[in-house]
């Protein structure tokens, strides 16, 4: 049995980027109208090669300046969707379970256009042979 990590996109509306240590691992690219996602991202890697450190993974969202608005300084939507999953396969690389690491990440906002409207920080450690998140930092900026 081998343990893989896994990160599923469901939803961007703007852009998100992937850091793994510093990293970029994924970029979405400027995404318009919140189309519905299904990108994997595998991790395991990235994780095993720091697994005596501290593993930090940050998910940044930003809100760009396009406005479905007649204003350019109307609010604008931003919706991001993730999930960071566990999977466990047999030898034959057959998927035996899966279960969330984090709590699944699932929110939809208006915001004004040209600021980072998520910044979200996961702290990750090796512990009995397998990495856990320890702590967590979640910023999100909205207007109500």
């Amino acid at each position: 049995m081998e343990k893989q990590y896994w990160i599923n996109v469901k939803h961007v509306d703007n852009r998100m980027v992937i850091f793994l240590n510093g990293e970029v691992i994924w970029d979405s690219g400027i995404v318009q109208d919140d189309p519905e996602l299904d990108k994997y991202i595998e991790i395991t890697d990235h994780l095993v090669d720091h697994k005596d450190h501290v593993n930090e993974l940050i998910f940044e969202g930003f809100n760009d300046s396009y406005s479905h608005g007649e204003y350019e300084d109307d609010l604008n939507p931003w919706h991001f969707q993730y999930r960071v999953i566990v999977r466990t396969v047999d030898e034959k690389g057959n998927v035996t379970e899966e279960k969330d690491m984090l709590a699944p990440y699932n929110e939809k906002h208006l915001s004004n256009p040209n600021i980072r409207a998520m910044n979200n920080s996961y702290q990750i450690v090796l512990k009995n042979d397998e990495f856990k998140v320890i702590s967590n930092s979640l910023v999100q900026k909205f207007s109500r």
